[in-house]
C-alpha cells in the first residue's frame, strides 16, 4: 500500500501540473489576443485594398435558416460589399450531410440581400477556423481578407490569419446581444490554445485540400 508521503507527493505533482498547465493557458490566451491589436474596423469605416471577405460559419437551422449569429455575419458583410470594401465573398464550412449544408445557406441568404451570384464563392470543407483560413491561403489565393465574425470569436481568427501570413483586419458583426454569448467566450479560452498548437507547434494541414480557385476569373454557379 501507497504510504502517506507517497500519496502526499502523488497529491503535490497533481497540484503543481494543474498550476503549470493553468498558466500555461493563459500565457497562450495573452499570446494570441495580442495579434488583434490595430486590426478592428466597423464597415462603415473607409477600407480600401482589401477585395475579399470571408464569413465564417455558425449554426443553421430547419429548412436551411441561418441563426442570428450567422445572419448578422452575413448581413455585415452584405454592407461591406454595398460599401466597396469587398468584391468577393467566401463563405466557409461543411456539407458533409445530405441534409445539412451551411455554405448553400450561407449563399442563399446573400442572394436574398442581394449580392451577385458569381461574386460569392463556397468552401465546403472549412470544417473549423484554421481550416478555413488555410485553404483561403491555399486553394483561393487569398493574401488579404476582410474577416466577418462577432468579437468572442474575432481575435483567434486574426491570429490564425497572421500566422499563415494573410493581411487580415476584422469587421465587427455583433448586430445584437447573444444568448449564449457567455458560453462561446468561455469556449474560446480553449479553443485559442487549439489554434495555437495546430499554427504555431503541429502545423498541420487541412484534411482536404482541392485545386486552386482564381477569385478573379469568373465562376459557374449551378
Amino acid at each position: 500500500m501507497l504510504n502517506k508521503i507517497t500519496l502526499k507527493r502523488i497529491f503535490f505533482f497533481w497540484v503543481l501540473w494543474i498550476f503549470i498547465s493553468f498558466f500555461l493557458i493563459i500565457l497562450i490566451n495573452l499570446y494570441v489576443l495580442s495579434f488583434s491589436k490595430g486590426k478592428i474596423f466597423s464597415w462603415e469605416e473607409d477600407i480600401t485594398g482589401y477585395e475579399v471577405g470571408i464569413v465564417f460559419w455558425a449554426k443553421v437551422y430547419e429548412w436551411w435558416k441561418p441563426s442570428d449569429i450567422l445572419a448578422d455575419r452575413l448581413k455585415v458583410a452584405k454592407k461591406a460589399y454595398d460599401n466597396g470594401n469587398i468584391k468577393k465573398i467566401i463563405v466557409s464550412w461543411d456539407n458533409s450531410k445530405s441534409h445539412y449544408d451551411e455554405p448553400t445557406s450561407m449563399r442563399n441568404y446573400l442572394i436574398n440581400l442581394w449580392v451577385e451570384k458569381d461574386d460569392i464563392y463556397l468552401d465546403y470543407a472549412g470544417f473549423d477556423t484554421y481550416d478555413t483560413l488555410y485553404r483561403a491561403k491555399e486553394i483561393f489565393w487569398v493574401e488579404k481578407a476582410l474577416l466577418f465574425t462577432q468579437e468572442f470569436h474575432l481575435k483567434r481568427a486574426l491570429y490564425i490569419t497572421e500566422r499563415l501570413g494573410i493581411k487580415s483586419i476584422w469587421i465587427h458583426t455583433d448586430l445584437q446581444k447573444y444568448i449564449y454569448a457567455n458560453y462561446y467566450n468561455r469556449r474560446e479560452f480553449l479553443a485559442r490554445v487549439k489554434a495555437f498548437f495546430s499554427t504555431d507547434i503541429l502545423k498541420i494541414k487541412p484534411k482536404f485540400l482541392w485545386e486552386k480557385i482564381d477569385l478573379t476569373i469568373p465562376q459557374e454557379v449551378q
